[in-house]
C-alpha cells in the first residue's frame, strides 16, 4: 500500500468521523435553541406579569389546547428551577434575574457552538478537498496503467 492510499483511507475514515461530530454539534445547537425559547417565553410571560394586579383573571395554558382560568396571587411568590427537579421560592424580580441569567449563558453556550461548528466544518472541506485530490491522482494513474488503489496489483 502506497503513502498516498494509506492516507485515502486514513482521510476516509477521519470524514466519517469528522460528519458524525458536525450532526451531533448541529442537534446539541437545535437544543439549545429549543432551551432559549422556553427560558424567552418564561421571561416573557414573568414580565407581563409584572404590570397586572393581584386578583387579576388569566388564562393558564397547561398543554395540549387546554387552558385554565386562574386569578393572579401575590407577585413575590415565583417557582424557579435550579435543575434535577429542585425548585426554589423567589421574589418575581429575582426569578426574572434568574432567568436572564440562564439565557446568557445558553446564548454564549450557543456562540461557542456555532463557532467550534464553523471551524469544524472548514476542516471538513479541507479533509475533503485533500481526499478528493488523492482520489483524482488515483484514477490518472489508474488510466496510465499504474496500480495504485488496487488491491493487490494488477
Amino acid at each position: 500500500m502506497s503513502d498516498d492510499e494509506a492516507e485515502l483511507k486514513q482521510l476516509v475514515d477521519t470524514l466519517a468521523q469528522v460528519e458524525q461530530q458536525v450532526r451531533a454539534w448541529e442537534a446539541q445547537l437545535e437544543t439549545l435553541a429549543a432551551v432559549r425559547a422556553e427560558i424567552w417565553q418564561a421571561r416573557t410571560t414573568l414580565d407581563g406579569l409584572q404590570e397586572e394586579p393581584e386578583g387579576r383573571e388569566m388564562l393558564v395554558p397547561v398543554g395540549y389546547n387546554t387552558s385554565l382560568f386562574a386569578s393572579l396571587g401575590s407577585k413575590e411568590r415565583v417557582l424557579t428551577g435550579l435543575g434535577s427537579r429542585v425548585y426554589m421560592e423567589a421574589p418575581l424580580e429575582q426569578a426574572l434575574e434568574r432567568l436572564q441569567s440562564r439565557l446568557d449563558e445558553v446564548e454564549k453556550a450557543t456562540r461557542d457552538y456555532r463557532e467550534s461548528l464553523a471551524q469544524l466544518q472548514q476542516q471538513h472541506a479541507q479533509l475533503r478537498e485533500r481526499a478528493e485530490a488523492l482520489y483524482a491522482k488515483a484514477e490518472a494513474a489508474k488510466e496510465v496503467g499504474s496500480d495504485f488503489l488496487l488491491p493487490g496489483g494488477r
